[in-house]
């Protein structure tokens, strides 16, 4: 099932996608006013003698433009050439930053949502061996002592068309095949399968025992479906977050053959409490976003003897997960939200990203903590107060 850590992963390479989409509009908003006081043309006085006033209205746009980023109060007035420029290249940048940020945390959702998908796909497959093991026998000319057709006899794979429950997950989620994938099953049917002494020597006993055709079952999961090169190598090439992902597709797929009768079979949730984990997911994206410039504050008392080469974004970005974690989501301990980014550190970002997120987070935490801006409330939910 989808767990919370994967859910921190997803947000943070959204969060890191919108800090590099972010950074690009941001360095666009200058460019524009560089096109905005291009001399025009089309006035009678050359370019040249009009580059000296043009030049100047750049540069004081430019400042207004920064102070507006730095939601600084500007104390001398400029030029209305000047200032309409900065505000209009402003809240542009404000449009298409709000704009990319929910693009990205929709996408971030479906993503996440997909994986269902992947699932059942996966037992779409397992589904229609029986049908490519009597097409198999069917399309032969000469007489073979292997008899696939009696793959069909397996029990489950008998009763999985009737699995209504299961008819109308492939019916709301759209589950079906390509060409190119039914192709892809039928050469590992042929090509792997039917090489596979353990599966030969079952057909002949497909469907006289639960629990052979059960065990066969997750035989043919784990051995051909989610572990054969051909199978993972598609999977990565679909799936661009397979590494990711493919924990949670097996464990789902795993676990739903893991019965002792036919009506024990049952369809797996995505997670335990979608909705719940759904807003923690959106929450944690969405309000990392708002607070950015009290977190970048926050952080950066706590590091102005660092260089700016020295921090690592991907640190920047975990450390301001962290935080947002600790003060948007009361029921979660302190502690546990810092144990969960020095993890995510130790493998999305440097080599001694852990120990340098885990300091910093002990001491802005404590100071937050001290100013109400951290409450938790619960046995345990405090205890780093007590450091």
């Amino acid at each position: 099932m989808v767990n919370r850590r994967l859910l921190r992963v997803k947000a943070f390479q959204q969060l890191y996608a919108y800090n590099t989409q972010e950074r690009a509009q941001y360095q666009l908003a200058f460019d524009e006013l560089a096109h905005i006081f291009q001399p025009d043309l089309s006035l009678m006085i050359s370019k040249e003698e009009q580059a000296p006033r043009l030049e100047g209205l750049k540069k004081l746009a430019e400042i207004q433009l920064r102070e507006f980023f730095q939601e600084v109060p500007s104390e001398e007035s400029i030029p209305p050439e000047s200032l309409a420029a900065a505000k209009s290249v402003y809240k542009t940048y404000l449009n298409h930053s709000k704009k990319i940020a929910e693009k990205l945390k929709k996408d971030m959702v479906k993503e996440v949502e997909s994986i269902y998908n992947q699932y059942l796909k996966i037992l779409f497959y397992i589904q229609h061996l029986s049908d490519i093991a009597v097409w198999d026998e069917n399309r032969r000319l000469l007489e073979n002592p292997i008899k696939t057709s009696q793959l069909s006899k397996n029990k489950v794979l008998a009763i999985m068309p009737k699995w209504r429950a299961l008819q109308q997950a492939f019916e709301e989620h759209h589950i079906g095949w390509s060409e190119d994938e039914e192709n892809r099953i039928k050469k590992l049917f042929l090509e792997v399968m039917l090489l596979d002494q353990t599966f030969v020597d079952y057909l002949p006993q497909a469907g006289k025992s639960f629990e052979d055709d059960i065990e066969m079952i997750r035989y043919i999961l784990k051995t051909f479906i989610l572990k054969h090169s051909s199978m993972t190598e598609y999977f990565e090439e679909k799936d661009l977050n397979w590494h990711l992902n493919k924990d949670v597709i097996k464990s789902l797929s795993t676990k739903t053959f893991k019965v002792d009768a036919l009506e024990d079979l049952s369809l797996q949730a995505l997670a335990l409490q979608w909705d719940d984990d759904k807003l923690f997911f959106e929450e944690l994206f969405e309000s990392t976003i708002q607070l950015d410039k009290d977190l970048v504050h926050w952080i950066g008392d706590q590091t102005k003897n660092w260089e700016s080469d020295r921090l690592a974004i991907t640190d920047f970005i975990l450390l301001k997960m962290a935080l947002t974690e600790m003060i948007k989501f009361p029921s979660i301990p302190v502690k546990v939200s810092i144990n969960e980014y020095i993890e995510l550190a130790k493998n999305y970002s440097t080599p001694k990203s852990g120990q340098f997120i885990n300091g910093i987070l002990d001491v802005v935490s404590l100071r937050l903590i001290n100013e109400k801006i951290i409450t938790k409330s619960g046995r345990g939910l405090i205890d780093i107060a007590s450091k």
